[in-house]
């Protein structure tokens, strides 16, 4: 089990990351429509623009390839 469903993760997913998250998403670009126009977010003075760089298992383990020359 790696421990996604633990009661104590989900908790903190629903009351601390997911509402941070959605906070932050204000500040992230957007894109709507079957297009995907860019929308850039509406900033408030002292806000900059978020640029998230997500990854997964996959990105990670990229390069782990010793490469002989």
């Amino acid at each position: 089990m790696d421990g996604h469903k633990q009661e104590d993760v989900v908790e903190y997913w629903q009351k601390v990351f997911l509402p941070l998250m959605t906070k932050f998403e204000e500040c992230m670009v957007h894109y709507k429509g079957p297009n995907l126009k860019h929308v850039e977010p509406i900033l408030k003075p002292r806000e900059h623009k978020i640029i998230p760089n997500f990854q997964n298992e996959s990105s990670f383990h990229a390069n782990e390839q010793v490469r002989n020359l």
